[in-house]
């Protein structure tokens, strides 16, 4: 229960800083998929599922591979 509410505050870290002014389109499906990964822990949380677990965790590594992706590009110019 404690990883999973470490994770949510993460996720909440992740909602604060982005700037739907600016990110328009990507910025909101980024809130929505942040979302749906804390409403999908606390259903794992609540209903003591490891496989909603594994969902997450898939989604936040390819969320992690983008992020990674695009600062290997911006270090390579």
């Amino acid at each position: 229960g404690q990883q999973i509410g470490w994770a949510i505050s993460i996720l909440e870290g992740l909602k604060a800083s982005l700037n739907k002014a600016e990110g328009g389109e990507i910025a909101q499906n980024l809130e929505d998929l942040y979302i749906y990964m804390e409403q999908r822990l606390i259903a794992a949380n609540r209903d003591n599922d490891p496989a909603i677990l594994d969902e997450v965790t898939a989604l936040m590594r390819q969320l992690k591979e983008g992020w990674d992706s695009i600062a290997d590009k911006v270090n390579q110019r």
